[in-house]
């Protein structure tokens, strides 16, 4: 882009390069004031280079003043140029202050050179953008930050709070307004006499002090203090959660009237189990729920809790991960089914857990879902295996016929049950009759098949071993074993060659 020496480099500019570029390309340095007016003389007739004229922000007064008062009224984008520029005179601002546009009289209010006559004019305009504009404008006299502050538009008195040079009267006004965004404006920008947040602080009213907790600028020491002891449990569980707890402090919590303090309190990681100890014999049963919940609960009071009649605690223990093996068991052994249900389904249970759910419970409910989730025990006891050998899903019977506890005359009834996951378990099972193997040798499905035939090649693998073990050993310590039959020996034969 050439130098513009002349007013015809200037035309050229603008047709080339548009209104706004060229503006921000001559700048620095600025054009002569001759080139300018020359282009006026010339080219009065044509708004768009008297649009040049009205937005270059180094244009004579004089000049600025000629187009106010010459250029058509319906050339709107130029008076939009005057009513922002800076070097545009006190007569020319003053003339838009009633221009039927909104958008010239919205440029106008954001214009930082107007007298405490425009300003008063356009805090009565009819339009809210314009008078919240004008809120912002840092020409804007003190009075007439009370006038604002006052306004019927929320927007407008959002935009009075956000100002730099906000009155304390003004901000204390605004604190206190109807409409919360009003008040967050005011709050969250406040950044002038620190004792104003003192008394936001101190104030104990409940959105003053959570609008307070969310300023970006970091907040001292004393005012999270003063935060703490706020009558509202929201405030101060935010203000608490800011700073580790101290013991004193969770007496207070513990000893708290209002519930939600003693709940905030159980949910706190490394809780001294002498608090714990409070907590767990709480009235609410919120409380003592969350307790049960918290991993860092104590041994011993994770212990008391599974022994005792609260449902609610117990069944929020039960789903904790973080509780012990004795805990678990105890929990096992729980008079309610709800209680072992929970704990039937986690993750982490032992033989003996499962011991405990299956074989020493009256209800069958939970050995039920036990079965049902398709986890092997072979180790169930006779009357819960009896029990789900009776019933009517198929995988429970499937689950009861792995069971060495079964009556010879129940695996034999399972043997023949029409559906193949329980014969195939009957199959699989130790315990069952040679002559049940047998038969089931000859099953219509070859799974079942198969599973018979290995079963069978275990228990004469494991004779054979015996058989080798008696013949071993010393004359003196074990009597000569018996000669095994030929029939069996050539059926080992048959199984291991």
């Amino acid at each position: 882009m050439g130098e513009i020496s002349t007013y015809q480099d200037l035309v050229e500019a603008i047709d080339r390069d548009g209104v706004e570029a060229t503006v921000r390309a001559n700048r620095k340095p600025p054009l002569h004031t001759r080139i300018l007016r020359e282009l006026y003389d010339l080219y009065l007739d044509q708004p768009h280079y008297l649009a040049f004229l009205a937005h270059y922000p180094l244009i004579p007064s004089d000049l600025a003043e000629r187009i106010a008062q010459e250029a058509d009224s319906e050339w709107t984008d130029i008076a939009i140029g005057l009513a922002q520029n800076p070097r545009s005179s006190q007569p020319t601002l003053n003339r838009y202050c009633g221009h039927p546009s909104t958008a010239v009289r919205l440029a106008l209010a954001a214009n930082p050179n107007l007298t405490p006559k425009e300003c008063q004019a356009l805090a009565s305009d009819e339009h809210p953008f314009v008078r919240a504009k004008l809120a912002t404008n840092p020409a804007l006299p003190n009075p007439l930050q009370f006038t604002l502050a006052d306004d019927t538009d929320p927007c407008v008195r959002s935009a009075v709070a956000i100002r730099k040079n906000l009155d304390l009267d003004v901000a204390i006004h605004l604190s206190n307004d109807a409409d919360l965004s009003v008040r967050a404006a005011a709050i969250h920008n406040w950044a002038q006499d620190p004792e104003l947040l003192h008394l936001w602080a101190e104030s104990d009213e409940r959105q003053n002090q959570a609008l307070l907790m969310q300023r970006t600028q970091a907040l001292e020491p004393a005012l999270w203090e003063t935060l703490r002891l706020s009558p509202h449990n929201s405030v101060r569980q935010h203000a608490l959660e800011r700073s580790n707890l101290e013991g004193p402090q969770m007496l207070w919590l513990a000893e708290s009237d209002d519930t939600e303090d003693r709940i905030f309190l159980a949910e706190q990681v490394d809780l001294p189990s002498s608090i714990q100890r409070i907590l767990a014999q709480d009235s609410s049963i919120k409380v003592r729920r969350r307790l049960a919940s918290n991993t860092c609960i104590d041994a011993s009071i994770a212990l008391h809790i599974a022994a005792s009649d609260d449902l609610s605690a117990c069944k929020a223990l039960a789903k904790n991960p973080a509780i012990q093996d004795d805990c678990i068991a105890q929990l096992c052994t729980h008079t309610d089914d709800t209680v072992a249900l929970f704990v039937a389904y986690r993750d982490d249970l032992s033989e003996q857990h499962r011991d405990l759910l299956l074989n020493h419970r009256l209800s069958p409910t939970v050995a039920e879902h036990l079965a049902y989730q398709g986890i092997g025990y072979k180790q169930l006891g006779n009357d819960a295996a009896e029990n789900l050998a009776r019933a009517e899903a198929p995988s429970l019977r499937a689950f009861a016929a792995q069971s060495s506890a079964l009556e010879p005359g129940t695996l034999k009834l399972l043997s023949q049950d029409p559906c193949t996951p329980v014969r195939l378990s009957v199959a699989s099972n130790p315990a069952a009759s040679e002559q049940l193997i047998r038969s089931l040798q000859n099953d219509s499905d070859r799974e079942i098949v198969f599973a018979a035939e290995e079963t069978m090649a275990r228990r004469l693998r494991h004779a054979q071993t015996r058989e080798t073990d008696t013949e071993e050993a010393p004359d003196d310590d074990h009597n000569e074993a018996e000669e095994p039959r030929p029939f069996l020996r050539k059926i080992t034969n048959f199984f291991t060659e």
